[in-house]
């Protein structure tokens, strides 16, 4: 997949897909395969940072993907180009006629342009998807509309509901929204070692600004996706707890996220290493227990819990990478 971050001709007879496009859900890819009904060339367009954080980054609310995340996803979906453009202030001043023009008619020059029918473009999101057919028509661009998914209450399917159903926990069934189960991207670092002194070694990792879910136990997946690794793109069931380790801590500690992988030692070769974690379900609250013998006791019971959930079907939904290329 190409990736470009700035203004360029898209290859002939490109169809282009323009939005947000938190979290590729599956409105997201109602969109592709529209495009891909119009050509077998897709391009994915967007923008960095997210538009929320420039106009309003005190509200703007936390991303479903890390950037590295979303190319792997977009690449997993068949998109050949992925065209990340620079939003600023000044994009987000242009007119209308100004943003048909310059980022698409005289940019890009897709040979057709698919958007949902809620997209709105140009300052004070004053252009919807009849404006933009009216504006490329003379540039011969047609405009494709979609219409909107709702899921099964008939609301939108969008990624403002999948992040409240991630800051609730509720994660058992949203890859009936994503197409995936919910992950998080990030580095596998040391922790205190109290998993190794249990038993029962932890992968940690440090996650960033990614959106956690609320803290307690969960079946898991971790896939490893640092192109260094000779495990690059295996799925590694796992039992994961998100917490303060009350048991060991008080309970202000900073939230630690920690993988127990499943029937394989692997925490040595995994220090240092980009890694997703895939949340297949929510096991249990966190506790606190009265020393690290009770612990372990829920620990184990926690693994088998875990296992019921590392079947075949449910590891299907997790994501793999896209191979590495020569």
């Amino acid at each position: 997949m190409r990736v470009l971050r700035q203004l360029a001709a898209l290859p002939p007879a490109t169809a282009a897909c323009i939005g947000a496009f938190d979290g590729l859900h599956l409105g997201h890819q109602a969109l592709l395969r529209a495009a891909a009904e119009i050509s077998p060339k897709i391009a994915l367009v967007t923008f960095e940072p997210h538009p929320a954080q420039i106009l309003a980054p005190a509200s703007a609310p936390p991303l479903l993907q890390q950037p590295a995340q979303r190319e792997r996803v977009a690449a997993s979906l068949g998109v050949d180009t992925l065209v990340l453009l620079p939003f600023t202030h000044a994009t987000a001043s242009m007119s209308p006629a100004a943003f048909a023009s310059e980022i698409l008619s005289h940019g890009l020059r897709p040979a057709a342009v698919v958007v949902g029918e809620d997209f709105r473009f140009g300052a004070r999101r004053a252009g919807d998807p009849g404006l933009l057919a009216d504006l490329l028509a003379p540039a011969g661009i047609t405009v494709r509309v979609v219409p909107v998914l709702r899921d099964d209450s008939a609301d939108k399917l969008g990624s403002s509901a999948i992040r409240a159903a991630v800051a609730a926990g509720e994660l058992d069934d949203l890859w009936r929204s994503l197409g995936r189960h919910y992950a998080v991207e990030g580095v596998v670092v040391r922790g205190a070692g109290r998993g190794r002194t249990l038993g029962r070694p932890t992968a940690n990792l440090a996650c960033g600004d990614a959106l956690l879910p609320r803290p307690g136990v969960y079946a898991a997946a971790l896939v490893i996706v640092d192109p260094r690794s000779r495990r690059y793109g295996h799925v590694l069931p796992a039992a994961a707890n998100l917490g303060h380790n009350p048991t060991f801590r008080d309970d202000s500690a900073p939230l630690s996220l920690e993988a127990h992988i499943l029937d394989e030692e692997l925490d040595e070769e995994l220090y240092g290493l980009q890694v997703e974690l895939a949340f297949l379900a929510r096991l249990r609250g966190e506790q606190r227990f009265t020393d690290g013998d009770a612990l372990r006791a829920q620990i184990d019971r926690d693994i088998a819990s875990a296992r019921a959930h590392h079947g075949a079907a449910e590891l299907a939904k997790v994501m793999r990478p896209p191979p590495l290329t020569p």
